[in-house]
């Protein structure tokens, strides 16, 4: 499976922010983990999950959370080969740099220079 072509990033204005408190990235990963599996189990092949920025909502570093998330939900991708694609909604710049980052990191054919993200 070629992860580039299952995952989507975006960014989107104006995303609420759920009402919830997690206290790590390793948390928050897994409640992400939770929620796809539920869709999984429930017929969802097109998937997604909204992201924000940690360092404001939940007072935790957006690269570490990035980290984490897009660890935990592509190991979801390749675990579940059903799942048909997800898109990954970025509701501010900050949350936005940080996955766009850690993606193309990771993924990216070219990749970024020290200073040009």
């Amino acid at each position: 499976m070629i992860m580039t072509e299952k995952v989507r990033l975006e960014r989107r204005e104006h995303l609420p922010v759920p009402l919830i408190y997690l206290a790590s990235p390793e948390d928050l990963a897994l409640w992400y983990v939770s929620g796809l599996e539920w869709a999984l189990d429930h017929g969802e092949r097109a998937l997604s999950i909204t992201c924000y920025d940690t360092q404001r909502a939940f007072g935790f570093d957006n690269a570490r959370a990035a980290e984490k998330v897009l660890r935990a939900v592509t190991d979801v991708l390749y675990d579940h080969p059903e799942a048909e694609s997800l898109t990954i909604l970025c509701g501010d710049g900050e949350s936005w740099r940080a996955y766009n980052f850690c993606w193309n990191l990771w993924y990216a054919e070219h990749k970024l220079e020290h200073g040009e993200h």
